[in-house]
C-alpha cells in the first residue's frame, strides 16, 4: 500500500507540477513583472487570512479522526469551514466598505480563500480516508485550471485581481473529483456538539500558529512589495514559487501517503508501530532534498531562461541559491517535523515553531531587505525555516518525537555531493553548454538518485520490485 499510495501522489503531484510550470510560464510572459507581483502581493494576504482563519480545522479533523465516528465528524468539519469562511468574507467585506482596502482587492482576497479552504477542505477529508486515487484527479485538475482560466483572464484584461479570481474558481472547481468520493459521507453526516468541541480543543492553538506561520511565509513578500516595489517582488516571487512547488510536490505526497499510513498504524499500535514508516519518510525526504539542491544548482540557469520571461531572469538568477535552501527546509518543516502534532495529542511545538519562524524571517528580512534588496530576503527566508526545523528536532521531549535516521541521512546526502562533484569534474574536463554535455549531466544526476534509492529502499519500492521479479522467475 505504502508504494503503491505514494506513487500514486507523487505522479499526480509531478503531472500537477508540470501543470504549475507551465503557468508560470505563461504568466509570466502574457504578464508584466509588476503585474505578476501585484498578483503575488494579492495572494500572500490571502494565505495570511487563510492561514488564521481556514485552516486549523482539517488539521485537527486528520489528527483526531476515527473510523467509528466519521460520519458526524466529517459533517463537523464541513459546518466549521463554512461558518468561519462565511465570517472571514464578512469581516474583509466590512474592511473593504470602512476604506480599509479597495474594494476589488478584497474581493479578490476573498475569492482566493475561499477556492483555497473549499479545495483543501476536501481533499483532507478523501486524504484521511485514504482515497488516494480521487485526491490525484483533483490534484491534476487543479493544475489544468489553473493554466487555463488563469491565461484566460490574462489574456482578456491582464489584470492581476482578475488572475487571483481565476486562481480561485480553479481551486473550488477541481475540488469536484474528490468531493464525489466522499459525498456519500458529507450527506449523511450531521454536525456535532462533542465533535466541534473535540476539534476545537485540539485545534485552538492552530489558530495562532497558522495565522503566525502563515505570515512568517509571506512577510519576504509583504516586505518587499511596500518597500522595494511589486517589480522586483514579481521575479523574487516567480522563482521562488517554482522552487517551492518543485520540492513540495514530493514532500506533500510523502506526507499525504506515508504519514497518512504511520498515522493509522499509531493509532492501531502507538507511536513504536508508526516509526519503520516514519523513517522511511525521512529517507525519502532526505534523497529529495539532496538531489533537487543538485539538479537545481546544475540546470538553474537553463531552468530560468525556459521557465521565466526574460525581464524577470538575472533577479531570479541571485537569489536562486538561498531559495533552494529555504525550500528543502521548508519541504522538511512542513512535512516532516511538523507532522509530530498528529502524534502527540497537542499543537503547541507548531505554534513555538511557527514563531520563530515569523520573528526570524521578519526580522532578518527587515534588517537586511535595505541592503540588499531581494537577496536579503532570499537569506532571511532560508534562515527562518531552517531554525523552525531545529525548533522541532531539539523541542520534542519524550517518547513521541519524529525518528531521525542520522546516519541513512548522511550517507544519502554523501551520494548527492559525490553526483556533484562528478558533475563538476565533467565541467572542468569538457565545459561548454551543449547538449550531450547537459544530458550526461542529468544521466550522472539520475543514477546516483536511483542507487541510492535502491540501497535504502525508499517508499518500499525496491522491494516491491525484486517480489515481482521473483514470482516472474
Amino acid at each position: 500500500m505504502i508504494a503503491r499510495h505514494t506513487l500514486t501522489y507523487v505522479g499526480s503531484r509531478a503531472v500537477a507540477a508540470a501543470l504549475n510550470m507551465a503557468s508560470l510560464a505563461v504568466f509570466t510572459r502574457l504578464a508584466p513583472v509588476d503585474t505578476f507581483g501585484t498578483y503575488l502581493f494579492i495572494l500572500s494576504w490571502a494565505i495570511v487570512l487563510y492561514g488564521a482563519t481556514c485552516q486549523w480545522p482539517k488539521f485537527a479533523f486528520f489528527a483526531l479522526y476515527d473510523e467509528a465516528r466519521a460520519p458526524e465528524q466529517i459533517g463537523t468539519l464541513v459546518r466549521i469551514l463554512a461558518g468561519l469562511l462565511g465570517l472571514t468574507a464578512l469581516a474583509t467585506a466590512a474592511a473593504a466598505i470602512f476604506g480599509f482596502v479597495e474594494a476589488r482587492f478584497a474581493a479578490a482576497v476573498i475569492a482566493a480563500t475561499a477556492g483555497t479552504t473549499i479545495f483543501e477542505g476536501i481533499l483532507e477529508i478523501a486524504r484521511t480516508r485514504l482515497a488516494a486515487e480521487t485526491v490525484a484527479m483533483s490534484v491534476v485538475s487543479r493544475g489544468a485550471l489553473v493554466l487555463g482560466l488563469g491565461s484566460m483572464a490574462l489574456a482578456y484584461e491582464g489584470d492581476a485581481r482578475d488572475l487571483v479570481l481565476a486562481v480561485g474558481l480553479a481551486n473550488a472547481l477541481a475540488a469536484i473529483p474528490a468531493g464525489l468520493s466522499v459525498w456519500p459521507l458529507v450527506r449523511r453526516g450531521r454536525g456535532s456538539m462533542p465533535e466541534a468541541r473535540r476539534l476545537l480543543a485540539y485545534g485552538w492553538p492552530l489558530v495562532l500558529s497558522f495565522g503566525i506561520a502563515a505570515l512568517a511565509q509571506t512577510i519576504d513578500r509583504l516586505i518587499i512589495g511596500k518597500t522595494v516595489g511589486t517589480e522586483d517582488l514579481g521575479s523574487y516571487g516567480a522563482i521562488g514559487d517554482f522552487l517551492r512547488q518543485s520540492f513540495v510536490v514530493f514532500g506533500e505526497s510523502i506526507a499525504l501517503s506515508m504519514i497518512s499510513i504511520a498515522k493509522r498504524d499509531a493509532r492501531d499500535g502507538g507511536m513504536e508501530a508508526a516509526r519503520p514508516v516514519l523513517r522511511d519518510a525521512a529517507r525519502a525526504l532526505t534523497l529529495i532534498g539532496a538531489f533537487g539542491a543538485v539538479f537545481f544548482l546544475t540546470f538553474d540557469e537553463a531552468i530560468v531562461s525556459i521557465l521565466l520571461g526574460p525581464s524577470y531572469r538575472d533577479s531570479a538568477m541571485a537569489v536562486a541559491p538561498f531559495l533552494i535552501a529555504a525550500s528543502i527546509c521548508m519541504m522538511f518543516r512542513a512535512y516532516y517535523f511538523g507532522q509530530v502534532i498528529y502524534f502527540t495529542g497537542s499543537s503547541t511545538l507548531d505554534a513555538i515553531a511557527s514563531t520563530v519562524l515569523l520573528v526570524a524571517t521578519g526580522g532578518l528580512s527587515l534588517l537586511l531587505i535595505p541592503q540588499q534588496g531581494v537577496k536579503g530576503a532570499a537569506i532571511a527566508l532560508a534562515a527562518g525555516q531552517a531554525l523552525a526545523c531545529l525548533v522541532y528536532i531539539f523541542g520534542a521531549n519524550g517518547r513521541i518525537r519524529m525518528p531521525l535516521p542520522v546516519l541513512d541521512i548522511a550517507l544519502i546526502t554523501a551520494c548527492a555531493l559525490g553526483a556533484y562533484a562528478a558533475i563538476a569534474s565533467l565541467d572542468l574536463l569538457i565545459g561548454g553548454t551543449m547538449p550531450a554535455l547537459l544530458a550526461l549531466k542529468a544521466i550522472v544526476i539520475g543514477l546516483a538518485a536511483a542507487g541510492a534509492a535502491w540501497h535504502f529502499n525508499i517508499i518500499g519500492l525496491a522491494e516491491s520490485i525484486m517480489r515481482r521479479a521473483r514470482r516472474t522467475t
